[in-house]
C-alpha cells in the first residue's frame, strides 16, 4: 500500500503550498494593430480566477500588466488565437515576446507565420520569470501585415453549439517548492 503526505498547507510565510499565487485571464475581443510599426500590450479584460496574481490597467487604460502581489519565481503561459484576414504575402508574421515593469525583456520574441494561405494559428508558450511585489510583465505583439489580428469568435449557436474562442489567455502561477513522500 503506498501513502502520500505533505508536510504542512503553509510553509511559515503565510504562501499555501497547495494553492499557490495563481491568475486566469482572457479576453473576448478581437485585437488589431493599425500600422506595421505599431506594438501594442495584449489586453485581458476578464479575470477567471486569481489569487496575487492580478491584471492592471496601463497608461491608457488598458487592462494588460500582469502584477504579482508577492516575490516569486512565476510560469507565466499563454494561448492566442492569431488570424490573417488576407493578403500580406507569404512572408506575414507576428512577433510576440514579454516586458517587464515598461521594458522589453532580452531574448524573449518569437516570430510566428501566419500566411493568407494557412490563415489560423495558434501561439502558445510558457515564460519562466522573477518578480518582485507589485511588478509587472505584459505580452507585446507587432507584425509584418495588418490583417494579421489576435482573434475572437462567439458562440455560433448551431446544434451541437461550438463554444466561443477566447482571443487570448494567459495563466500565472507562483512556483512554490513542493514536498511529496512516497511510503510504500
Amino acid at each position: 500500500m503506498a501513502r502520500f503526505t505533505h508536510p504542512g498547507i503553509s510553509d511559515g510565510t503565510g504562501i499555501s503550498q497547495l494553492n499557490p499565487f495563481h491568475g486566469s485571464f482572457y479576453s473576448l475581443t478581437t485585437q488589431t494593430l493599425s500600422t506595421t510599426s505599431q506594438i501594442k500590450a495584449w489586453k485581458f479584460e476578464i479575470t477567471d480566477l486569481s489569487q496575487g496574481v492580478t491584471i492592471e490597467n496601463n497608461l491608457s487604460g488598458d487592462p494588460t500588466q500582469i502584477t504579482f502581489e508577492n516575490a516569486g519565481i512565476y510560469n507565466i503561459q499563454f494561448s492566442t488565437q492569431l488570424y490573417n484576414t488576407g493578403g500580406g504575402g507569404a512572408n506575414s508574421a507576428c512577433d510576440i515576446w514579454l516586458a517587464k515593469n515598461g521594458f522589453t525583456v532580452d531574448a524573449t520574441n518569437t516570430k510566428v507565420a501566419v500566411n493568407a494561405n494557412s490563415p489560423y494559428v495558434v501561439a502558445s508558450w510558457n515564460f519562466f520569470v522573477t518578480a518582485e511585489a507589485g511588478e509587472y510583465y505584459e505580452l507585446l505583439w507587432k507584425t509584418t501585415h495588418t490583417g494579421i489580428q489576435v482573434y475572437h469568435t462567439a458562440i455560433n449557436g448551431s446544434v451541437p453549439e461550438i463554444p466561443d474562442r477566447k482571443s487570448t489567455r494567459l495563466n500565472s502561477s507562483h512556483l512554490g517548492i513542493s514536498y511529496a513522500v512516497f511510503c510504500l
